[in-house]
């Protein structure tokens, strides 16, 4: 009978292929696969193959189409001829390994699968997160010659109008018999990670969210983290907008960028082995000889006692992910929300109005106005509203009965937490820290608006407003430095030559800033050019700057951050101050300290004050014009201690 069937269907699919959309009339069904690669750089190129080269092939001898969606969503519509494979079929129980080998032939043999067939395998890239990847890695394991993604997957043979067919697709079974000498290089076990862990030619690359390799727990996981020494790169990082793949050079890069280079082992690992079975999949096509999938992946090793090092962003709460916010949208309380707290969300950004807010923003937001934290009328330093900038060119934080009374404007309470996101990382730091001083519970939004759509959130444009609260401000002084301290930091480094123990000031402007060959703003009351003595260089901070943010926006991997201010000594164990021009910038590099739990970390609000409106003799910070005082030292150009 199923052989009977399987007739019935090759005569449905030839009718398919000459009427569906897409085809050419006359075009012919080629006797052999006839594929041909997406990208041709790529060294193994013929491993992702384009969905022209595919359509033109369907039908032919040997060729397999697996689609490894979920099995509704394939019966609804699915490459036409293509059968249904669920990768967790084919896991040993709640193990993530894979089943006995006599299981696995079995079952392959059962789908119509041999090990000579010519095989394609697609899901819709993203939102499978890697199920073709890992059929992919369970047959080369088993040791299949002949096996491909199709780029692009559902996602572009869906949008390029292509074939389709409805109903499932079953085929005469065959004999699945692996090879004599499986790949077993290609399965990494924890055993062996851990041995090779530290060593200089070993990466182990997680491929699960910024979210969960910062700390949080959500899957099930026995414990937070990632493996130490692990480097992360995202899943979702893969792709390009439309679902293909990224193109060689770009992906070289991104992996190059982690350290990930082809003269290494390196072993991918997610939460459960699905997601870094395409990282293999995306190794294997860029030419890596020593790669491999951790199928056991975090589950196991997480669970694994004794315990096996893991490491986590200590403070990982001030950071949150867009499901984390569609839980309270929701109703829901998400982990480490106060019990009792209401929330606000905030929309940072400059000015009264906001485009990207009346453009889009997460439902029930408010535009925040970073005037709000550092405006106030220098002709009347009381006076909390209007809230303008009309009459301010210090750009400092506002006094505390200012910002109390702003805040309390803006519906914050005493019981309020507060998430802020916006389109400029730096403009939402510069609110986050002002929060953070007084006393408030806030959150981060990870990548912003551009996070959230990606994760499936939605947006509204219905502007809201916010109802106004009681708030009692709680200064937390020791996140703000003050002038004097930093002029007595100064004068050390001035006098000795070296910093003073247990202290570093960090400056996180432009390299040219710093070594005083440009001011860096185009503000005539700024004049005098180059960086706070004994200051080190913390890397530029500036959201383009690439630093301290990935080219999607959402926050570089702290561990990294981490590696490249220890370089220069800056470490948990000093107090650590941050600086820039205005205080946007060194925002951000607070709050990926804050992110790690550093106990003594600090921002100084800042450069502007320092060089341009600070009178040393009265401790006075002159806000009608620029003061310029001479006895402010100054240091320029290239220093051995200081520089890279």
């Amino acid at each position: 009978m199923k052989q009977i069937w399987g007739m019935f269907v090759l005569v449905i699919l030839g009718a398919v292929l000459l009427s569906g959309c897409g085809s050419s009339s006359g075009s012919k069904v080629s006797a052999v696969p006839t594929l041909s690669a997406a990208m041709s750089d790529y060294p193994n190129a013929g491993l992702l193959v384009s969905a022209a080269s595919l359509q033109n092939s369907l039908g032919a001898k040997k060729l397999i189409v697996i689609d490894t969606r979920a099995a509704a969503t394939y019966a609804a519509s699915h490459i036409p001829g293509a059968i249904n494979l669920n990768w967790a079929d084919y896991r040993d129980g709640s193990a993530m390994a894979l089943k006995p080998l006599a299981t696995l032939q079995q079952q392959l043999g059962a789908a119509g699968i041999s090990r000579d067939a010519t095989i394609v395998i697609y899901d819709d890239t993203i939102n499978s997160w890697g199920a073709a990847g890992r059929i992919f890695w369970m047959l080369d394991y088993l040791g299949c010659d002949d096996i491909h993604i199709l780029n692009g997957g559902w996602d572009t043979w869906s949008a390029d109008k292509r074939p389709v067919q409805a109903g499932a697709v079953t085929l005469a079974a065959a004999t699945f018999t692996a090879a004599t000498n499986l790949r077993t290089d290609i399965s990494a076990l924890k055993t062996h990670i851990e041995n090779r862990l530290g060593n200089s030619d070993f990466v182990v690359l997680d491929t699960r969210t910024d979210e969960e390799y910062m700390g949080w727990q959500l899957y099930g996981e026995a414990r937070p983290g990632h493996i130490t020494g692990s480097v992360n790169i995202p899943y979702a990082r893969f792709y390009n907008t439309d679902g293909s793949t990224l193109d060689y050079k770009n992906l070289k890069a991104l992996f190059e960028s982690k350290g990930i280079t082809s003269d290494k082992e390196v072993v991918a690992h997610c939460t459960s082995g699905i997601r870094s079975a395409y990282a293999y999949f995306l190794m294997r096509l860029m030419g890596y000889s020593r790669c491999a999938n951790y199928d056991g992946s975090i589950k196991e090793w997480a669970a694994t006692s004794p315990d096996l090092p893991m490491e986590y962003a200590a403070n990982y709460k001030q950071v949150v992910y867009p499901g984390w916010v569609q839980t309270l949208i929701s109703g829901g309380t998400p982990a480490t929300f106060p019990s009792g707290n209401n929330y606000q969300i905030f929309e940072c950004s400059w000015g009264t109005t906001s485009a990207a807010y009346s453009a889009g923003h997460i439902p029930g937001a408010i535009h925040f106005n970073t005037n709000n934290v550092e405006a106030r009328n220098y002709l009347d330093l009381t006076a909390a509203f209007p809230v303008t900038d009309a009459n301010e060119i210090v750009w400092d934080l506002v006094p505390d009965s200012l910002l109390e009374a702003r805040l309390a404007a803006m519906g914050v309470s005493n019981t309020t937490t507060v998430i802020v996101y916006g389109a400029d990382a730096i403009a939402v730091t510069r609110v986050y820290w002002a929060l953070r001083y007084a006393g408030v519970d806030v959150r981060f939004l990870n990548g912003g608006l551009g996070y959230w759509t990606a994760n499936g959130g939605a947006t509204e444009t219905a502007a809201h407003s916010a109802t106004a609260a009681s708030f009692t401000i709680n200064p937390q002084s020791g996140l703000k430095a003050l002038t004097p301290e930093i002029k007595t930091y100064a004068d050390y480094y001035r006098s000795n030559g070296t910093l003073a123990a247990g202290k570093v000031l960090v400056d996180v402007r432009g390299i040219q800033e710093y070594t005083g060959e440009i001011t860096g703003y185009s503000d005539a009351n700024l004049t005098r050019k180059g960086r706070i003595p004994g200051a080190v260089w913390g890397y530029d901070a500036d959201s383009s700057s690439g630093y301290y943010l990935d080219s999607d926006s959402t926050l570089r991997s702290y561990t990294e951050v981490r590696d490249m201010w220890s370089a220069k000594g800056i470490t948990a164990d000093k107090t650590v101050i941050f600086y820039c021009g205005t205080g946007w910038r060194s925002t951000l590099s607070f709050l990926y300290a804050d992110l790690m739990g550093w106990p003594n970390i600090k921002n100084y609000d800042s450069w502007y004050v320092w060089s341009t409106f600070y009178e040393l003799a009265t401790g006075t910070i002159h806000r009608d014009a620029p003061f310029n005082d001479s006895n402010m030292p100054i240091d320029t150009g290239w220093s051995l201690l200081t520089a890279l």
